[in-house]
């Protein structure tokens, strides 16, 4: 812990020798993240037109742009270079400094947040990027303006039926179209599904607590169109949120206190993992992984595919039969494997590799954990080479991040310590 705090105070910002961006350089990705995604369900909320002429602005002096308009261009160009197939020299210095000049607005932004759409977005993209960089607490600080937000837009009553006392808020959602009404709830039930994120992952309280929301899902068309570009988009919004109220029940039946010492738990958490083994085939979770052909339908894929893994191990280890076991359950240390190993595939590509931590964060330290502790607690050590090699290949990757990424150091300490521990399994001091 202590070497964490030090890591932690010492994190620095490269701002001494910022990476070129040329005007023809940002308005090719700006270009690319137009041309290759724009799901109807979550829409920049800044014209094209406009965003391809920032270039430009950044560069006259009398000329001001808000913050909010910075970080979502700043997100735009990040996420075009992604998208980008064509080679570049410094992609990683690039990327970085593009998390950096969003991170260096935040408080500035955060001054200045108001009730809008574009807000709204801003705050979905710096969600992204705070748990990007390993900054649960901001993360978590933006996620409750991004609620707040959303409950002033009407995000949280789009199918409220009116008591008649209301009469403006009944013709308002009377004015609003299909379309829009999709819109707003597929952004709400994004908002869910990482309130649950956050409670699983980082133990915080719900911010949408039962009963305070009364939204549908929409349409994964959201206008009824089906284009078959969106397709792994949609696929992606069916089986997240199933996923989403399976997790949910599991959450309320934590924070319900049921005693765990009973049968009738370990009942309730072997529903809980039937329903996200259904949930991962009827979706043909694994198989959708190599059927991807580019960087945002892979992303979407195995974003389900992560989740449910990780969401079987914690429910299985719920269990009062497995709590109280020495040895961890051969078919828990079988889905660890096979999720790092999916994701070693995945960060293998250079594309990938500058930008992957929050799987790490969000998903893939579960499994992590699991097969150090498999590898520590085991005494078939000749049979745990493999086991051995996907360790150390994390704890690298980790590490490798960490070198021109300094507010990785903390994370990249844990994996480490943990890589050590195994090491000291596979060759013992004599």
């Amino acid at each position: 812990m202590a070497e964490m705090e030090r890591l932690g105070n010492t994190r620095e910002v490269d701002v001494l020798d910022p990476p070129v961006i040329t005007k023809d350089m940002a308005r090719r990705w700006v270009e690319s993240y137009y041309n290759v995604y724009q799901f109807e369900g979550f829409r920049v909320p800044l014209d094209k037109s406009f965003v391809m002429s920032i270039p430009d602005l950044l560069e006259i002096p009398h000329v001001h742009l808000d913050s909010t308009s910075r970080i979502i261009y700043y997100n735009i160009l990040l996420q075009g270079i992604l998208l980008d197939s064509e080679y570049l020299p410094g992609r990683g210095k690039i990327i970085q400094h593009l998390y950096r000049s969003c991170m260096m607005l935040v408080d500035d932004w955060l001054c200045h947040i108001d009730n809008t759409l574009p807000d709204m977005f801003a705050a979905f993209v710096m969600l992204s990027m705070t748990l990007e960089g390993c900054n649960s607490e901001m993360a978590w600080k933006i996620f409750g303006y991004a609620c707040d937000i959303a409950r002033a837009l009407g995000f949280f009553s789009v199918d409220e039926q009116s008591d008649g006392h209301d009469s403006q808020s009944e013709l308002h959602s009377d004015s609003e179209s299909e379309v829009e009404k999709n819109r707003k709830r597929f952004e709400f039930w994004h908002l869910l599904r990482m309130d649950c994120l956050f409670r699983l992952s980082f133990g915080k309280p719900a911010l949408i607590p039962g009963g305070s929301w009364t939204v549908n899902f929409p349409d994964p068309t959201i206008t009824g169109i089906d284009d078959a570009s969106t397709r792994f988009i949609q696929i992606h919004f069916l089986a997240s949120m199933r996923l989403t109220l399976t997790l949910l029940k599991y959450l309320d039946l934590v924070d319900a206190g049921m005693h765990q010492d009973t049968d009738v738990y370990d009942q309730v958490l072997d529903g809980l993992i039937a329903e996200v083994q259904t949930i991962m085939s009827d979706w043909n979770a694994e198989e959708l992984v190599s059927a991807a052909t580019n960087h945002v339908d892979t992303w979407f894929s195995v974003d389900i595919l992560f989740s449910s893994y990780k969401m079987l191990i914690v429910f299985t280890q719920s269990k009062r039969c497995n709590q109280n076991s020495q040895f961890l359950p051969r078919h828990t240390v079988e889905v660890a494997r096979k999720s790092l190993r999916i994701f070693q595939s995945l960060m293998n590509a250079e594309l990938h590799a500058y930008w992957g931590i929050s799987l790490i964060l969000l998903h893939q330290f579960v499994p992590f954990f699991i097969l150090c502790a498999d590898i520590i607690g085991s005494h078939r050590y000749n049979e745990l080479e493999d086991d051995f090699v996907l360790v150390s290949w994390l704890n690298d990757f980790v590490d490798k991040a960490a070198e021109e990424r300094p507010e990785l150091r903390p994370i990249a300490a844990i994996a480490n310590a943990m890589a050590i521990a195994c090491q000291q399994v596979q060759f013992p001091a004599s």
